[in-house]
């Protein structure tokens, strides 16, 4: 076979195998793990503490039946003064009240999610927050992250503002005015949910997120909803071919290796009336 035949070879397998690539963006909610098997959730608080007023996990409006009552705005039913998650919010959410109690008298509660971001790149950490209270200066919460089990680094850092003041309003359009506001990034919150995105910038196979809080009162509420990581997958799919093509290019491949073999063949009879 000379070089133009190999060329020719080349080219047909080339079509044949040819593949496609294919970006996608891939969305995670960190609130409802089990519906992916990327997702592996853990969070030794939940059900943990003894009290109903106090909680550190997942919870479901008309679902759960624990949640803590600074977490539920119940102010357009009956007297109520606090609370986030109004009677219509029936999406999952996870609820932070009280995790310094009796059950917990001096440590950090924590919650992790494990995502596999396998080929994913440009991820982001999505989250809308909400607090409710008057916070003291011990009272804080941590969203970071680690890939590959190197160090975390840190996303979300939520802090009290000793100087400050918040406005809330509940559900019965009544205002309820409350010193030392919970902050991220220097953004106040108040009971109505606010948008965050934070990229991370590095890449790999394993993402771990973690949640990690420490709040000392009934009386203030933190909430976490619409908590997604997303990233753009790049995939290549390779194309089976079908027997009708496969059929086409033999038949193409026949007739050019012809017409090679003729012009070969009369470039030789010249040569011999030559000599």
């Amino acid at each position: 076979m000379n070089q133009f035949q190999l060329k020719i070879t080349a080219t047909l397998f080339t079509c044949l195998l040819a593949g496609k690539s294919y970006a996608s963006l891939i969305s995670y909610d960190l609130l409802t793990p089990n519906s992916s098997p990327h997702i592996s959730y853990a969070n030794p608080f939940t059900d943990a503490f003894s009290s109903n007023a106090d909680g550190f996990q997942i919870y479901q409006r008309n679902v759960d039946l624990n949640i803590p009552n600074a977490l539920l705005d119940n102010s357009d039913i009956g007297a109520d003064s606090l609370g986030i998650i109004t009677r219509t919010n029936t999406q999952a959410f996870f609820g932070i009240v009280d995790t310094v109690n009796l059950n917990n008298p001096s440590n950090d509660a924590v919650a992790s999610w494990q995502v596999d971001i396998t080929n994913l790149t440009a991820i982001k950490l999505l989250i809308d927050m909400a607090a409710m209270g008057d916070f003291e200066s011990s009272d804080e919460f941590e969203w970071r992250y680690s890939i590959d089990n190197n160090p975390f680094s840190s996303l979300f850092q939520g802090v009290s503002n000793l100087d400050s003041q918040q406005s809330y309003r509940l559900k019965d359009n009544s205002l309820k005015t409350l010193n030392d506001p919970m902050t991220v990034n220097s953004i106040l919150l108040s009971n109505q949910f606010t948008a965050f995105s934070s990229s991370i910038l590095d890449t790999g196979n394993l993402l771990t997120i973690e949640l990690k809080a420490n709040a000392n009162s009934d009386n203030e509420a933190i909430a976490f909803q619409n908590v997604f990581i997303q990233g753009v997958s790049n995939t290549v799919t390779v194309s089976e071919p079908k027997s009708f093509v496969i059929m086409i290019f033999a038949l193409l491949f026949f007739t050019v290796s012809q017409v090679l073999f003729r012009q070969k063949s009369g470039g030789d009879n010249r040569m011999c009336f030559k000599a």
